[in-house]
Protein backbone atom coordinates (compact mmCIF):
# COMPACT_ATOMS: atom_id res chain seq x y z
CA UNK A 1 0.00 0.00 0.00
CA UNK A 2 1.31 3.44 -0.96
CA UNK A 3 1.68 6.24 1.53
CA UNK A 4 -1.22 8.45 2.59
CA UNK A 5 0.52 11.76 1.94
CA UNK A 6 -2.11 13.92 3.63
CA UNK A 7 -1.76 11.79 6.77
CA UNK A 8 2.02 12.04 6.36
CA UNK A 9 1.88 15.86 6.30
CA UNK A 10 -0.11 15.82 9.57
CA UNK A 11 2.34 13.31 11.04
CA UNK A 12 5.37 15.42 10.16
CA UNK A 13 3.79 18.35 12.01
CA UNK A 14 3.85 16.19 15.16
CA UNK A 15 7.32 14.87 14.32
CA UNK A 16 8.73 18.40 14.06
CA UNK A 17 7.14 19.40 17.38
CA UNK A 18 8.81 16.37 18.96
CA UNK A 19 12.21 17.17 17.46
CA UNK A 20 11.91 20.78 18.68
CA UNK A 21 11.27 19.42 22.17
CA UNK A 22 14.33 17.19 21.78
CA UNK A 23 16.34 20.21 20.60
CA UNK A 24 15.25 22.21 23.67
CA UNK A 25 16.36 19.30 25.85
CA UNK A 26 19.75 19.17 24.08
CA UNK A 27 20.28 22.90 24.73
CA UNK A 28 19.43 22.31 28.38
CA UNK A 29 21.74 19.29 28.57
CA UNK A 30 24.61 21.23 27.00
CA UNK A 31 24.09 23.99 29.57
CA UNK A 32 24.25 21.40 32.37
CA UNK A 33 27.45 19.94 30.91
CA UNK A 34 28.99 23.36 30.38
CA UNK A 35 28.24 24.46 33.93
CA UNK A 36 29.23 21.19 35.65
CA UNK A 37 25.68 20.54 36.85
CA UNK A 38 26.37 16.83 37.18
CA UNK A 39 23.52 16.02 39.58
CA UNK A 40 20.99 17.90 37.44
CA UNK A 41 22.36 16.15 34.35
CA UNK A 42 21.99 12.79 36.06
CA UNK A 43 18.37 13.59 37.01
CA UNK A 44 17.62 14.56 33.40
CA UNK A 45 18.49 11.10 32.07
CA UNK A 46 14.95 9.82 32.58
CA UNK A 47 13.57 12.69 30.49
CA UNK A 48 16.14 11.96 27.79
CA UNK A 49 15.20 8.29 27.81
CA UNK A 50 11.50 9.21 27.48
CA UNK A 51 12.30 11.47 24.51
CA UNK A 52 14.29 8.69 22.84
CA UNK A 53 11.47 6.21 23.40
CA UNK A 54 9.01 8.68 21.88
CA UNK A 55 11.37 9.12 18.89
CA UNK A 56 11.38 5.35 18.38
CA UNK A 57 7.60 5.21 18.63
CA UNK A 58 7.21 8.04 16.13
CA UNK A 59 9.62 6.35 13.75
CA UNK A 60 7.45 3.22 13.81
CA UNK A 61 4.41 5.37 13.09
CA UNK A 62 6.23 7.03 10.16
CA UNK A 63 7.09 3.62 8.69
CA UNK A 64 3.48 2.51 9.12
CA UNK A 65 2.15 5.60 7.30
CA UNK A 66 4.66 5.25 4.46
CA UNK A 67 3.84 1.59 3.87
CA UNK A 68 5.75 0.30 0.86
CA UNK A 69 7.50 3.68 0.57
CA UNK A 70 9.12 3.28 4.03
CA UNK A 71 12.65 3.05 2.60
CA UNK A 72 12.44 6.29 0.63
CA UNK A 73 14.42 9.33 1.70
CA UNK A 74 12.48 12.45 2.60
CA UNK A 75 13.53 14.00 -0.74
CA UNK A 76 12.21 10.95 -2.60
CA UNK A 77 8.96 11.11 -0.63
CA UNK A 78 8.55 14.74 -1.71
CA UNK A 79 9.17 13.84 -5.36
CA UNK A 80 6.61 11.04 -5.21
CA UNK A 81 3.97 13.06 -3.30
CA UNK A 82 0.98 14.62 -5.02
CA UNK A 83 1.56 18.22 -6.08
CA UNK A 84 -0.95 19.39 -3.46
CA UNK A 85 1.34 18.06 -0.66
CA UNK A 86 4.78 18.85 -2.06
CA UNK A 87 5.09 22.47 -0.92
CA UNK A 88 4.14 21.60 2.65
CA UNK A 89 6.44 18.55 2.70
CA UNK A 90 9.32 20.67 1.37
CA UNK A 91 8.81 23.14 4.21
CA UNK A 92 8.65 20.33 6.73
CA UNK A 93 11.81 18.80 5.27
CA UNK A 94 13.69 22.08 5.68
CA UNK A 95 12.43 22.60 9.23
CA UNK A 96 13.14 19.03 10.33
CA UNK A 97 16.57 18.97 8.68
CA UNK A 98 17.59 22.20 10.42
CA UNK A 99 16.40 20.83 13.76
CA UNK A 100 18.22 17.49 13.33
CA UNK A 101 21.44 19.24 12.24
CA UNK A 102 21.31 21.51 15.31
CA UNK A 103 20.78 18.50 17.59
CA UNK A 104 23.79 16.80 16.00
CA UNK A 105 25.86 19.96 16.41
CA UNK A 106 24.92 20.24 20.10
CA UNK A 107 25.70 16.56 20.70
CA UNK A 108 29.07 16.91 18.98
CA UNK A 109 29.88 19.96 21.12
CA UNK A 110 28.84 18.14 24.29
CA UNK A 111 31.09 15.21 23.32
CA UNK A 112 34.05 17.55 22.78
CA UNK A 113 33.51 19.16 26.19
CA UNK A 114 33.11 15.82 27.98
CA UNK A 115 36.11 14.27 26.23
CA UNK A 116 38.27 17.24 27.19
CA UNK A 117 37.17 17.06 30.81
CA UNK A 118 37.74 13.31 30.97
CA UNK A 119 41.26 13.77 29.63
CA UNK A 120 41.96 16.36 32.33
CA UNK A 121 40.61 14.05 35.01
CA UNK A 122 42.63 11.17 33.58
CA UNK A 123 45.82 13.24 33.66
CA UNK A 124 45.10 14.38 37.20
CA UNK A 125 44.27 10.92 38.53
CA UNK A 126 47.25 9.41 36.76
CA UNK A 127 49.63 11.40 38.98
CA UNK A 128 50.92 9.64 42.05
CA UNK A 129 53.08 10.79 44.91
CA UNK A 130 55.92 8.34 45.18
CA UNK A 131 58.70 8.09 47.69
CA UNK A 132 62.32 7.62 46.95
CA UNK A 133 64.43 5.47 49.23
CA UNK A 134 65.65 8.57 51.12
CA UNK A 135 62.28 9.85 52.41
CA UNK A 136 61.75 12.32 49.57
CA UNK A 137 58.40 12.69 47.76
CA UNK A 138 57.95 13.25 44.06
CA UNK A 139 54.93 13.21 41.75
CA UNK A 140 55.04 10.75 38.88
CA UNK A 141 52.69 9.65 36.17
CA UNK A 142 51.12 6.33 37.19
CA UNK A 143 52.59 4.45 34.24
CA UNK A 144 56.08 5.56 35.22
CA UNK A 145 55.77 5.16 38.96
CA UNK A 146 57.57 2.76 41.20
CA UNK A 147 54.29 0.84 41.57
CA UNK A 148 54.60 -0.24 37.96
CA UNK A 149 58.14 -1.52 38.54
CA UNK A 150 58.61 -5.10 39.65
CA UNK A 151 56.53 -5.04 42.79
Amino acid sequence: MAADYFKLVRFFNEYIVHYKELLDFEYSKLDMINNDKIEELSRSLSKEQALIMKSNSMEKKRIEILGEDKDLTFKEIIEKAPISCRKRLEGQYEELSACVMKIKELNDLANVIITGRLKRVERKTAELDTYDGKGGVKTEHATHSAIMNKV
